[in-house]
């Protein structure tokens, strides 16, 4: 079997399976609203829902469009993503890696807004430096699929640089 295949079936479901059992894990764990602090100041484990994208884009949209238009977004991104990987050569090891990560992003958060309605996320990264500048910097709280999905960018833009190179 071809890597690009190999791939496609068991990066997305690794993905899709960490994904499920860290925010089970969350969900049982941690009340719904607070964290619990892994490197105080910096980093915690929190336990939140996101109903609109990445980084709460469209949350407060309204239901009635917001929900069916990341149903049809993420089937309309799946297609693409296996039309686009079937005709992918098989040199190119490095982007079937990538769209595999983001199709198991896909799916982990895809399957919560099936269930849910909303994303849970609980990776709460944060700079609270009091001591030098005084800086408070928050990220928007993310998850396994989110992670996937990101680092599936930063390999997709190393493997456009590569290719052009």
């Amino acid at each position: 079997m071809k890597f690009k295949y190999k791939c496609l079936l068991i990066i997305p479901a690794l993905v899709f399976m960490l994904d499920q059992v860290t925010k089970y894990v969350v969900a049982a764990s941690i009340p719904f609203g607070q964290s619990v602090p892994v490197f105080p100041g910096y980093f915690d484990i929190a336990h939140y829902t996101n109903t609109g994208a990445a980084f709460g884009m469209l949350s407060r949209a309204n239901d009635a469009w917001r929900t069916p238009f990341f149903y049809v977004i993420s089937v309309v991104a799946l297609a693409a993503i296996l039309i686009y990987i079937v005709k992918l050569p098989t040199t190119e090891r490095l982007m079937a890696f990538a769209l595999s990560l983001v199709v198991g992003g896909i799916f982990g958060n895809g399957l919560d807004r099936v269930r849910f309605g909303a994303v849970t996320d609980f990776l709460s990264v944060h700079v609270q430096d009091k001591i030098l500048w005084g800086i408070h910097l928050d990220w928007p709280a993310f998850n396994v699929a989110d992670s996937a999905i990101t680092v599936a960018m930063v390999l997709l833009i190393i493997s456009a640089i590569k290719t052009k190179s």
